[in-house]
């Protein structure tokens, strides 16, 4: 398995929608070793998810999960998942403002508002379809890294830019009334 590199803000492939995976696409062995190197990657830059074009790979492919990470310590485990051409809709009209970061735009947070109900239908690794509904913090990640495969990075949907922090300074003066969520 490999590191893979992050693309980061400015990056045109960050601004283009990425492709749908047909199943035959899903079943070769080069895009099972890309989510493969997708999970790693996540994991090692202590994401919470991960979308291809992030990783230079313009696919409709997502990947989160965690059991345990120092960013979001009172953030509840979301089990490891693979998702492939997700959509989603949402179940509740009502936004709520939450933290936000992207391994895409280093250091950096701000305030994003976002469903806190959806639901999801989507493919797995092996092209089983997948349909769950979600809440609160797996809601804002399923939200943060679709976007990813929209071209829409997070502070694409920030009302208000006054929030937008660099990490450090965020530690300082905002973390003690933050829950970060993405």
């Amino acid at each position: 398995m490999a590191n893979l590199k992050i693309a980061k803000l400015g990056n045109p492939i960050l601004r283009r929608k990425a492709d749908p995976v047909s199943r035959e696409e899903l079943e070769k062995p080069e895009t099972q070793k890309l989510i493969d190197d997708m999970i790693e990657t996540m994991k090692i830059e202590d994401g919470v998810g991960l979308a291809a074009p992030q990783v230079f790979c313009s696919k409709q492919i997502v990947v989160l999960g965690f059991e345990e990470n120092n960013r979001y310590p009172d953030a509840d485990v979301i089990p490891f998942m693979v998702l492939v051409n997700p959509e989603f809709t949402y179940l509740s009209e009502e936004k709520v403002e939450g933290w936000e970061g992207c391994l895409s735009l280093d250091n950096l947070r701000g305030m994003v508002p976002r469903s806190q109900h959806i639901k999801l239908k989507a493919l797995d690794r092996i092209g089983k379809e997948v349909q769950l509904e979600a809440h609160d913090f797996l809601a804002r990640v399923l939200q943060h890294e679709i976007d990813h495969l929209h071209a829409t990075v997070f502070i694409d949907r920030m009302r208000d830019f006054s929030t937008l922090t660099h990490l450090n300074e965020f530690e300082t003066f905002w973390v003690k009334e933050a829950i970060p969520v993405a």
